[in-house]
């Protein structure tokens, strides 16, 4: 029996599903050589269009971050303005302080998968989050993780600067910096991202292969604050003096750069940290921060929502788009738009 459509084009289901024009044909007049999961995508197609409903019609959008509240505030204001100006998705947003986070929080709006109809995620590694986006890949539903991979997750794509490279490119920044001398630089940084984990190997590994004149002080706190990083910092250098520099892998710049006034020994380090934003645009305006590594944080909504936008049973590769590393100082981070 020939399947029956009406006012909807071959080209035109095509376009939404992703097959080919002689696929969704076969579909379409119930001939063979089409596998079950194509013609039942290709039948939902067809269905939404009779109804009026195709890809470019609102989306419901998760968006679950749990980040310092810099990077917080600069997500949020990016998604809106690219949404905003562009797409039109309705947003669900959720934003929870990394100190405050719990693993359940997100769990739980997870499992309200029916909900929506693709995830942009920041998070800490979690084998229980990572599980509930699994599910939600078996649905056929796009995950896309932010700045931070969950690659254990099963997620669609991770979206976000080589971290491993990022991190190289502050030992490198640091190493040139500082020349010849020999001595300390410390490290501050927290443990559940993997992010950070990422920015650590690469660093480590410039700095052991290049700069063997400079060995690193560890910190490991959880919290990615001002507050801890001030007071590990300024209890660093009363005890051990000045390091030759500082590399923030993560959050709370802002303390670093008062722990350093403070102690009066800004002349004596150089201080590289990430991303760019008020606070850290105020810190290199005033010689507090010498170099802020960041990223394009609004081409990468605009990736994240073009690859839920377009995403069918054939753009699962699970590839990663790493954007470019951007170095900012004093002098060319005045014209950048920031939160």
């Amino acid at each position: 029996m020939k399947t029956h459509w009406k006012n909807v084009s071959i080209k035109k289901i095509s376009e939404e599903s992703g097959y080919g024009t002689a696929t969704v044909d076969r579909v379409l007049n119930n001939r063979k050589g089409v596998s079950k999961k194509a013609k039942d995508k290709i039948l939902k197609i067809l269905t939404n269009l009779q109804n009026g409903k195709g890809k470019n019609d609102k989306k419901n959008i998760l968006v679950c971050c749990q980040s310092g509240p810099s990077y917080n505030k600069t997500l949020e204001h990016s998604l809106d303005t690219i949404n905003n100006n562009i797409y039109k998705f309705n947003l669900i947003k959720n934003f929870i302080p990394a100190k405050d986070f719990k693993p359940i929080q997100f769990i739980k709006i997870l499992k309200e998968s029916s909900k929506f109809d693709g995830v942009i995620i920041v998070s800490q590694e979690d084998q229980n989050i990572n599980n509930e986006l699994s599910k939600i890949v078996s649905e056929d539903k796009p995950v896309i993780t932010l700045t931070t991979d969950l690659p254990n997750s099963n997620r669609t794509t991770y979206i976000g600067n080589n971290q491993s490279n990022a991190g190289s490119t502050a030992a490198h920044i640091i190493g040139k910096n500082v020349g010849k001398k020999s001595g300390s630089i410390l490290m501050v940084m927290s443990m559940p991202y993997r992010c950070q984990q990422e920015r650590e190997l690469g660093f480590r590994k410039v700095l052991r292969s290049e700069f063997p004149n400079l060995k690193i002080k560890e910190s490991v706190f959880n919290l990615d604050t001002t507050e801890e990083s001030y007071k590990y910092v300024k209890r660093y250098i009363r005890d051990n003096g000045p390091p030759l520099g500082i590399y923030n892998i993560a959050g709370g710049n802002l303390g670093v750069a008062k722990a350093i006034s403070e102690m009066n020994v800004k002349e004596n380090i150089v201080f590289v940290g990430h991303e760019l934003n008020k606070n850290s645009r105020n810190l290199l305006e005033n010689n507090k921060m010498d170099f802020v590594i960041g990223h394009d944080v609004e081409l990468e909504i605009k990736i994240a929502f073009e690859k839920i936008l377009n995403f069918n049973e054939n753009s699962k590769s699970q590839t990663s788009f790493f954007s470019d590393i951007l170095i900012f100082n004093r002098y060319n981070c005045l014209d950048k738009k920031v939160y």
